[in-house]
């Protein structure tokens, strides 16, 4: 397994802030040799082609490293369960559930410090990239790169977005706005990037490298367009933050996303140097997290989904769906330490990426047909399509992964049936969707944040009042949880 590397930035995130400002003077008139002019970094073909390769790249790293918010939102959302204070888990899941420490001396600070840096360090690439193609660079295939600098704008702010308070806005032509865009804006900003990626991709016919995406079918300017409609349908509809946003979401807008959407699962083979995935490793790897409860009572409804007071051990479960014995591996005894809570405590791990975990050069899912599926369906759902709806479910993963009986074409067997493929089928192939769907569902634990606040470091860089999420700081049903499942 590689080695932990954090080499990110944060000085991007500063200057963002920085170029809003326009008070500054100086006498100065120095040529800096070293860090030349933008029309130098935005006219070097060779050099900027080889940076477009490693954009979706870098999002991904960014998204599925250990050094990120992916496993403490996952124990948030009671999908994992973890003791351990690696990675801000053991302190964000603690119950009840108290404010997250955003000091920049705090041990776990890199959780959501080193994700906003590498994200506003990826814009920066996309920006010099879609610069190079408007100051007339002139690249083998200009719409490849111009395609692939929109993608990776739509990611990282989309990305920031769903994951913090609020977003510093910026594309080729400069900072946008004055100061810092709330979510909503942000995300609405992203979508418009997304789109004109789109709009270049199905326009044109070009190749995508293999090396970019290694993995499954994003080869060609097609596919690739399928993929970026995935994504939109996902930042879409995952980016409320509670129900009242979610009734609000586009979703026309939505399923039309998901209908030009991906057609097989789009997968990431890993190399074990550039390429690899710690959010999935440390989630799944033996003795380290394991599975909440409350998804294997999903599964199995006779069964606690907490831990009950008093107990050392539990019998397996029993379900009608055949993904508890194919995904899951039933413990008989439990490793965390007592003294941390014993609502840590699970008789289950996700072992469908033992494989992975053993041989690490392997594919893992990135976006899956039935992630796809679940945007299409909640789409139908919200604007009046039960019926089609359900019929998109009952093709699907619930009965052909499941064996599970179909449901019937209800609004309420819809909605349950979206929610527990979710939570079965996918609760571990990218970090933050299971946080996501309980966040926008109101089932975050009271308590729990709902987005994070700008990194304490950050904050003393610009410099800013420190402030914070979770526990009893931030507005309720806005920055933090008023209550959920439980």
């Amino acid at each position: 397994m590689k080695k932990i590397i954090n080499n990110f930035s944060y000085l991007i995130a500063i200057l963002f802030v920085a170029a809003s400002c326009d008070t500054f003077e100086t006498d100065l008139d120095v040529k800096n040799q070293e860090n030349p002019d933008d029309a130098i970094l935005t006219s070097d073909p060779v050099a900027l082609e080889a940076v477009a390769g490693t954009l979706f790249q870098n999002w991904y790293m960014a998204n599925s490293n250990y050094y990120g918010v992916g496993m403490a939102m996952n124990t948030m959302a009671d999908a994992s369960s973890c003791s351990w204070g690696n990675a801000g888990m053991k302190d964000s899941s603690s119950e009840p559930r108290a404010a997250w420490n955003n000091t920049s001396s705090y041990g776990y600070n890199y959780v959501n410090f080193d994700p906003f840096n590498a994200m506003y360090s990826v814009l920066a690439d996309s920006n010099n990239l879609a610069l190079a193609v408007e100051n007339g660079t002139e690249f083998p295939d200009n719409n490849q790169i111009l395609a692939i600098a929109k993608f990776g704008q739509a990611l990282t702010m989309g990305y920031l977005a769903l994951n913090y308070d609020g977003v510093w806005l910026s594309d080729e032509t400069g900072a946008i706005g004055d100061g810092k865009s709330d979510h909503n804006a942000a995300m609405a900003f992203a979508i418009g990037k997304l789109d004109e990626a789109i709009a270049i991709a199905n326009g044109n016919s070009f190749a995508v490298p293999e090396s970019w995406m290694p993995g499954t079918g994003v080869t060609s300017s097609a596919a690739l367009a399928k993929l970026m409609n995935s994504f939109g349908a996902r930042m879409l509809t995952m980016n409320s933050r509670n129900g009242t946003e979610k009734s609000a979401t586009n979703w026309g807008k939505v399923l039309s996303y998901a209908n030009a959407g991906v057609t097989s699962d789009f997968t990431i083979s890993h190399d074990d140097v550039v390429w690899y995935d710690y959010f999935k490793t440390y989630l799944v790897y033996p003795g380290w997290a394991r599975i909440d409860l409350r998804v294997i009572n999903l599964m199995d409804p006779s069964y606690p989904d907490y831990w009950p007071a008093g107990e050392t051990t539990l019998p397996p479960a029993t379900s009608a769906d055949a993904r508890l014995e194919s995904d899951f591996q039933y413990l008989s005894s439990n490793n965390f330490r007592p003294n941390r809570g014993s609502y840590h405590f699970s008789s289950y791990r996700y072992a469908r990426w033992n494989t992975y975990i053993s041989e690490w050069v392997y594919p893992t899912v990135e976006f899956a047909v039935a992630e796809n599926d679940m945007y299409k369906a909640e789409a139908m759902l919200q604007t009046g399509d039960v019926a089609g709806a359900a019929a998109v479910i009952n093709a699907g993963t619930r009965v052909t992964r499941g064996g599970l009986a179909p449901i019937g074409a209800t609004a309420a067997e819809v909605a349950a049936a979206i929610h527990y493929e979710r939570m079965v089928e996918f609760p571990l192939h990218s970090s933050g969707l299971s946080f996501y769907e309980m966040r926008k569902e109101d089932m975050l634990q009271a308590g729990t944040l709902l987005h994070w606040p700008v990194p304490g470091k950050a904050l003393e860089a610009i410099p800013a009042d420190y402030y914070t999420y979770g526990g009893s700081e931030g507005v309720p049903g806005q920055d933090v949880s008023s209550g959920g499942w439980r």
